[in-house]
């Protein structure tokens, strides 16, 4: 279970580094895999509840959290952490070192991180994750301070796919994944996900005098995404092992009709298969490149193979906070914040598993249109485009998001003089 404020969704919380907004523009959501292994160097924050008094935002239902990577804020020293696991990954190894603030102004913050796993408690599913922190401040006097930060967790992870209740039955195992096979003897998962968010962001501190403070950030992110999954085409059958077809119930009604002699056996045959043979509940990636190759030694179009979709963006944001200690009694935080970001949603080309012909085209549209209709293009200026591997396909489309917002808090408390007593 993961902890969410009041049964809110994540897309209502906010997560702040040095200041800074890092929530998905398009999704409203914080990614953690932008953070992911940097344990240690991201464990100074600060956390509130909705519409917390706090000095870095003006809060959200959900409520919000702040992390800090001033190099300054760190302890002197070093720290390797050493971690066993039996979920995704099954080792972790982190190693941070930090200068602290030397006596001319600097003060240095490093982390590297790795988490491994070639299979976790789920099989078909491998985690490669390497993870990298550098941050670097100067202090030039009791008013001025600049601070830099970079990090990034390019991450290879393979993916468990839900399936029905009778193919956890019939494999008699809930962690049963039908996203692997084997090819060659090796097992291999035909839902990966990439993902690499290389971050950066600058600090101004401006301490104006004792009561007057002004905190301006610049964060800077590029998103690689991508997900990849099988694919068919034409008149090829669904490959996936789970497919309801392929399963004993999809023989006749069990509930409702009487089996002949030949569906019963049928039944039988396949309720046998799926509970002793194990490669016939898994992907048969030996098949799918022998369809391949048939269709090549007759020059028709691929039948399977494996795309990629990628979510990626590019996103700038810009906040500068405001804090005013009034007097004693009084005081406000006002702040803006600004956000441009570009996503960058389309598929590519991963493999086309021996394949030698793919047209970019609707398979669905064929199936309503015919092949001569125009309607069955994903791509009317470039007809019948074909496709090899790397090449973008299906659809390519950006979308712009830009936000601006302004706020201003304040925060009093009123002087209380008790009744003289009579």
């Amino acid at each position: 279970m993961r902890f969410r404020v009041r049964g809110y969704d994540s897309q209502y919380s906010d997560m702040y580094i040095n200041g800074v907004q890092f929530n998905d523009a398009e999704t409203g959501r914080f990614s953690y895999g932008l953070i992911g292994g940097l344990n240690d160097a991201t464990r100074n924050k600060e956390g509130i509840g909705p519409f917390e008094i706090n000095n870095f935002t003006f809060g959200a239902i959900g409520g919000a959290s702040n992390i800090n990577l001033r190099a300054s804020q760190y302890a002197a020293g070093s720290k390797l952490t050493l971690s066993g696991s039996n979920r995704n990954y099954i080792l972790r190894g982190m190693y941070t070192y930090s200068t602290g603030l030397m006596n001319n102004g600097w003060a240095f913050t490093g982390s590297l991180g790795y988490r491994w796993g070639n299979e976790g408690n789920i099989e078909g599913i491998k985690y490669n994750s390497f993870s990298y922190f550098l941050g670097a401040e100067k202090v030039f006097n009791d008013r001025h301070s600049l601070s830099l930060a970079t990090w990034g967790t390019p991450t290879e992870r393979g993916q468990q796919m839900a399936a029905t209740e009778e193919a956890y039955y019939l494999a008699n195992s809930h962690y049963y994944n039908p996203n692997w096979g084997y090819q060659n003897g090796e097992k291999r998962n035909a839902r990966i996900v990439r993902q690499f968010e290389p971050s950066a962001i600058a600090s101004w501190n401006f301490t104006i005098d004792d009561n007057k403070k002004l905190v301006t950030s610049a964060g800077f992110k590029y998103s690689n995404y991508g997900k990849s999954a099988l694919g068919w085409n034409g008149n090829a059958a669904d490959p996936r092992p789970d497919y309801y077809k392929k399963l004993p119930s999809s023989i006749f009604d069990v509930w409702e009709s009487v089996p002949t002699a030949d569906e019963l056996q049928q039944f039988n045959e396949v309720t046998d298969n799926w509970k002793n043979n194990k490669a016939y509940r898994q992907l048969d990636w030996d098949a799918l490149y022998f369809a391949n190759k048939q269709a090549n030694a007759l020059g028709k179009e691929t039948l399977y193979y494996v795309e990629e979709r990628h979510d990626d963006q590019l996103a700038f944001n810009l906040s500068s906070v405001f804090n005013h200690q009034w007097n004693e009694r009084n005081s406000y935080v006002a702040g803006i914040a600004v956000n441009t970001t570009k996503g960058m949603h389309y598929k590519k080309m991963k493999d086309l598993l021996g394949g030698q012909l793919y047209t970019d085209v609707d398979k669905f549209a064929v199936r309503d249109h015919g092949a001569s209709s125009s309607m069955v293009q994903n791509d009317l200026d470039n007809p019948n485009r074909r496709i090899g591997e790397g090449d973008k396909f299906g659809y390519d489309y950006n979308i712009y998001v830009n936000k601006q917002s302004a706020w201003v808090r304040y925060q009093g408390c009123l002087l209380y003089t008790s009744p003289s007593p009579r």
